[in-house]
């Protein structure tokens, strides 16, 4: 039972511990400070803070699940649709036991139409706007709700439905100034190409200065790049090569400046190192396991042995005391039924045998005394407690009147 006690003790201890050590991560200050990381350009330093993250293995499945979601908006920040996809996926199956009700779902909803527009998968990007659409959902963030109606506003402008892409656009623009007027840029780039498709090149010009003026602003390079890109399309698309060839030249400079292809270079050769890291921890995780479930089956086993052994020991023990007790009352009858004059010790066969103070028991006892056997092996030998032997020797020395085995020794061997 002591082997249980401490067994149990320990497990409680460590589930303690990591009671204690245990940190609840702030996802919403996370999702900040990801999207500011992203907004610099400094995606690597998100990829490798959320990968750290991954790798602690001390998240909850909702935080995993989070986690996962923001390195998927991470992958899409560097126009990688493919690894922002798979991301996604994982993310979105964690979440699917979260409550219905649960924001991640609902900001997976909207990612999942952000990468499919991005990518320009209009078909997709719309099926999943139906479905934010069919949700009805009623506290979306004004940003989210932004760029939802600015999508909105690019699939009437592919159908040539101006007045409404128009609209769209117009509030679009006025929800993100409120939110985040750092992404107006993104707005702005689209507006330029319905002005593009209206043919109203100064207008055009005018939204690209807008945009430009914004992204310096809140020094977002990415959105320097968009917008010249799509300038120099529009120029081109109009047959204004000079001024295409001008922008151009500039935004060959823009991208040297951004090198995104090493970038997202780089960003894939370290999550290829985090997910061998992973890999690899999850190998030895398994393989400790094992030997935890092994250690457990063996605790589990030494004590049902050890309770089997205690168990039928104690069963032992008990007949001894009952065979021990019945002795004992046998000897205090003998004692009381004697009187006990003054015995004069001739030979060691007087102790043994002649001696009719002692019971059978007594005189066994006294042999094996005699013979050198210490009170544990004179118990073991005759199956019963040393306590009991010790109670025997202290009526042979009453009856005997001697005052321990060494005053035994000396009367056996002067007489």
């Amino acid at each position: 039972m002591k082997i249980f006690s401490t067994t149990l003790f320990s497990l409680l201890l460590l589930l303690l511990a990591s009671f204690l050590t245990a940190k609840q991560l702030d996802v919403i200050s996370l999702e900040k400070e990801i999207c500011r990381y992203n907004r610099e350009g400094r995606q690597l330093t998100s990829q490798k803070k959320l990968s750290d993250l991954l790798y602690s293995g001390n998240l909850s499945k909702e935080e995993e699940s989070a986690v996962l979601l923001y390195m998927a908006i991470t992958y899409r920040g560097v126009n990688d649709y493919m690894m922002c996809l798979d991301y996604l996926n994982k993310s979105h199956q964690i979440a699917q036991d979260l409550p219905k009700n649960n924001f991640l779902r609902k900001k997976l909803d909207y990612e999942y139409a952000f990468v499919y527009f991005d990518s320009k998968n209009f078909e997709k990007a719309k099926k999943a706007m139906e479905r934010i659409a069919d949700k009805n959902y009623i506290d979306v963030s004004p940003e989210d709700q932004s760029y939802i109606l600015m999508q909105e506003g690019y699939l009437f402008l592919m159908d040539r439905e101006f007045a409404l892409a128009q609209r769209k656009y117009d509030q679009a623009f006025m929800l993100m100034r409120d939110a985040n007027a750092a992404n107006l840029p993104i707005i702005l780039v689209k507006m330029m190409e319905l002005h593009s498709k209206k043919n109203d090149i100064n207008k055009v010009e005018s939204l690209y200065k807008e945009s430009m003026q914004f992204s310096r602003q809140y020094k977002i390079l990415k959105y320097e790049i968009m917008a010249s890109a799509e300038m120099e399309r529009i120029y081109k698309e109009h047959n204004l090569l000079d001024k295409a060839y001008a922008i151009g030249a500039k935004l060959d400079s823009l991208r040297k400046l951004e090198n995104l292809d090493n970038k997202v270079s780089e960003m894939h050769i370290v999550d290829k190192k985090y997910t061998e890291m992973k890999e690899a921890s999850e190998s030895r995780t398994i393989f400790w396991d094992k030997v935890g479930s092994a250690a457990i089956a063996l605790i589990l086993l030494s004590i049902i042995a050890y309770s089997f052994v205690y168990s039928r020991d104690l069963r032992l023990e008990k007949r001894k005391m009952a065979a021990e007790i019945v002795q004992m009352k046998e000897d205090m009858e003998t004692i009381t039924s004697h009187p006990q004059p003054d015995v004069k010790l001739l030979s060691p066969e007087h102790f043994f045998i002649e001696n009719d103070k002692l019971t059978e028991r007594q005189k066994e006892l006294l042999k094996l005394i005699s013979e050198g056997f210490s009170n544990k092996e004179i118990a073991d030998k005759l199956f019963i407690t040393e306590s009991t032997v010790k109670y025997h020797v202290r009526n042979i020395y009453s009856i005997l009147e001697l005052k321990d085995r060494k005053d035994l020794f000396r009367k056996m061997t002067n007489n």
